[in-house]
């Protein structure tokens, strides 16, 4: 296991579901985590990632507390709308998914990259996309084409920084048990869908399933640019 003890970690969408396991895993690990999140919850940073100013406050506030070292991790996360079909569209500037899954990655990104620059570090950050930024499932277009968005901002950014010391790699995961997920998963029949899918892409694309365990672990510190 890559030793993480005494480093630090930004978290966004920290205070529940993916965001909140990371973090206590990383607590438990001894890393100083920061979480930020919209909801007004205990322990988290009030953080809209989508707005420029309330991520530079969030910001201020964790770096006023502690200097960056090697570990700044982030995740994000944002409900997926109800499925709607390309032509019923409505579109509203800075709202929605876009906001969250595609400006809110890129502002909360370049926050951290400019602190760990600052602070003469190294550093690591793991974003976090979906399957459906490589599955096309009918409905989730908006939603689909931002996390889509999220693992080519990877790339890109894993080569921007990449001479800078700072690993960025992305993970895409299916549908999870969450708070978020909570109103789907009580459907009838959705978790059986769910893995009838999943088998079936497994079955497709058994050589991306292990690159995606090898994205993981360079998410962990031994690599850039990939995702899975």
């Amino acid at each position: 296991m890559l030793e993480l003890a005494g480093r630090v970690a930004v978290i966004t969408g920290g205070a529940s579901g993916i965001g909140a396991a990371c973090a206590a895993l990383l607590e438990r690990e001894h890393v100083q985590v920061a979480r930020w999140d919209i909801a007004r919850a205990a322990g988290a940073i009030h953080c809209d990632v989508a707005d420029e100013a309330s991520v530079a406050a969030a910001m201020h506030a964790h770096a006023s507390v502690t200097a960056f070292r090697r570990c700044s991790w982030r995740q994000q996360g944002f409900p997926r709308a109800a499925p709607r079909r390309s032509s019923t569209w409505t579109w509203g500037p800075g709202t929605g998914c876009w906001a969250s899954n595609l400006r809110g990655v890129m502002l909360s990104v370049r926050a951290v990259a400019r602190e760990i620059v600052a602070a003469k570090r190294d550093g690591s950050m793991v974003l976090i996309s979906s399957v459906n930024g490589v599955v096309a499932d009918p409905g989730l277009t908006a939603y689909s084409a931002s996390k889509a968005g999220v693992f080519q901002l990877t790339r890109v950014v894993a080569r921007e920084l990449g001479p800078l010391g700072i690993r960025v790699n992305a993970i895409g995961p299916g549908p999870t048990d969450t708070p978020m997920m909570r109103t789907n998963l009580v459907k009838p029949g959705y978790r059986e869908e769910v893995l009838r899918r999943t088998r079936s892409v497994s079955r497709q694309s058994g050589e991306d399933r292990r690159d995606g365990r090898r994205a993981a672990q360079d998410g962990l510190g031994y690599g850039a640019g990939a995702d899975g």
